[in-house]
């Protein structure tokens, strides 16, 4: 039972180290209401200049211009879809001049002779009427809203010209990505950042005891190192659950829509993921001899762990080698990526929990070797006889 004891001891500590443990709850939450505001305030909407330069022309006795009709189609369009934002110039320099100025996305240039293209008898041959998109092509705001004015023109054009196509689409969102906000689509990276804030506590939790020589006086005692490190991984469990648990509720006051029979699997996936960032805290606490060090050293492991395992935003790319038909990822040695992955499976994907055994497994083999490389680190480090 010496465990306990170390157990007790690290529960003092913990709160007597107050502010650690504030900044491993809180950030979580406090990235959670971030990205919250930013899906709140960033409400996509691409600001398209349309410049009609048609001249117009005789169709079938009377007098056509149809880029007077594609400026008016286009506004009473911009009105439904709130995406769009559509004005209308009639000098394409002008239009230009917004466009550089990032007051405006997309300039649609309606060429001088588009009346007379679409009068012309089918039967005569000759060059089509180019109408032109003028953007900055590195920019997505241009990309989105380029393709949006596109199919706009071609929807009108399909209309006036009474053509019918001999197809249509439909669109099935796959699992609940469909009913998924902007917001809730980050969630469970996020759900997996809040235990992955865990590795300042939990190394600075180990080196604290080395810091101030408790080891020393634990060892009289015939404490084991696995001893040691079950008593303070039980009180950092306790953390990492608490801070998950802290994230969740914060999600939920925001909107967050958690999906019935769910809860256990997130439980489940984040004491796994709890673990492992325990043992990986080890490599951390090896290579610190005081507290202030776990702060300074730390970051550098953090800063791989939030940005890319997926946890913050999604990361791709990066492929090694191909075992089968499963791709090899170069940040696929870090753990969190599977349990993001696994959340992600469930929560967005529709996925059933058998699904995830190959997440889980992964999971839990980079744990193990977290835990074997650490503990070795650790009591090399820190429990070897002075």
């Amino acid at each position: 039972m010496r465990w306990y004891v170390v157990f007790l001891k690290g529960i003092r500590e913990q709160i007597r180290e107050y502010w650690i443990l504030v900044m491993t709850v809180i950030m979580a939450p406090l990235f959670i209401a971030i990205y919250f505001l930013m899906a709140e305030t960033e409400d996509p909407e691409y600001d398209v200049i349309l410049v009609n330069l048609d001249r117009g022309a005789e169709y079938e006795g009377g007098f056509l211009n149809m880029g007077d009709s594609i400026v008016t189609y286009a506004k009473a369009l911009s009105g439904l879809e709130e995406m769009l934002n559509i004005t209308a110039l009639e000098s394409r320099e002008v239009a230009i001049k917004k466009l550089r100025n990032r007051k405006a996305d997309v300039v649609l240039v309606l060429p001088v002779d588009l009346s007379a293209s679409v009068a012309t008898s089918p039967d005569l041959t000759g060059p089509p009427s180019r109408i032109e998109l003028v953007g900055d092509v590195t920019q997505m705001e241009y990309i989105v809203g380029a393709v949006w004015s596109e199919e706009l023109i071609n929807r009108y054009i399909l209309e006036v010209a009474k053509i019918r196509m001999p197809h249509t689409w439909s669109e099935t969102p796959l699992g609940f990505s469909g009913t998924r906000t902007y917001f809730e689509l980050y969630l469970p990276g996020l759900l997996i950042l809040s235990i992955i804030m865990i590795i300042f506590s939990a190394s600075a939790a180990m080196v604290r005891e080395s810091e101030s020589r408790t080891l020393e006086r634990l060892r009289i005692s015939r404490l084991t190192t696995l001893e040691f490190l079950v008593g303070l991984s039980l009180v950092q469990i306790l953390v990492a659950l608490f801070s998950l648990l802290l994230a969740i509720l914060t999600a939920l006051l925001l909107g967050y829509k958690l999906l019935p029979g769910t809860l256990g699997f997130i439980l489940l996936i984040s004491i796994l993921t709890s673990f492992s960032m325990i043992s990986f805290s080890l490599l951390v606490a090896a290579m610190c001899r005081s507290v202030k060090e776990v702060a300074i050293i730390g970051t550098f492991p953090l800063f791989l762990l939030m940005f890319f395992t997926g946890a913050t935003f999604p990361v791709t790319g990066g492929r090694l080698f191909t075992i089968g038909s499963y791709q090899v990822m170069l940040n696929d040695i870090l753990s969190p990526k599977f349990a993001v992955e696994a959340l992600n499976k469930v929560l967005i994907r529709g996925l059933e929990v058998k699904d995830t055994i190959p997440e889980i497994i992964a999971l839990v083999v980079l744990t193990g070797l977290y835990f074997i490389i650490g503990t070795w680190a650790f009591k090399r480090r820190h429990m070897r006889a002075r």
